[in-house]
């Protein structure tokens, strides 16, 4: 399995449809029930992308959202909730979401959008890595 998707809900049966639509997508899914969970898991592991819930038990979504963000802010996002009245998707991306998404979750639009989430990381880290080794070719 190649790309490691951080997914945070404090529902079970969310978090293994999640397992069972990543496994298909050949993504390795770390799950997390809360938003203090998922910040301790962001910095001890690489993450590919996050997708969190935004109503979650004690620190909300939006929270995780924007301090995620604010630390790594290259981390591709996608925000999905069954409450449109708790935040809008323009406040989403302004906070730092790639892409929103309301429940129930349409399959395709979600596997699109985490296709090119992973595909726009993918590329971000190999240009890092081509700057990583000029500038270190300019040292020599």
């Amino acid at each position: 399995m190649g790309h490691r998707v951080l997914v945070v809900d404090d529902d079970e049966h969310i978090l293994s449809a999640f397992g069972d639509f990543l496994k298909k997508e050949r993504c390795f899914m770390i799950a997390a029930k809360s938003a203090i969970e998922a910040l301790h898991i962001l910095e001890v592991q690489h993450i590919d992308l996050l997708i969190t819930d935004i109503r979650l038990q004690g620190q909300s979504g939006i929270m995780l959202l924007m301090e995620t963000h604010w630390k790594n802010p290259h981390l591709p996002i996608i925000v999905i909730t069954g409450f449109p009245d708790v935040i809008t998707e323009s406040d989403a991306k302004s906070y730092g979401a790639s892409y929103f998404f309301l429940k129930p979750l349409d399959l395709h639009k979600l596997r699109n959008a985490i296709r090119q989430c992973i595909y726009a990381n993918n590329q971000l880290q190999h240009n890092n890595k081509s700057t990583m080794e000029i500038d270190f070719s300019k040292a020599s």
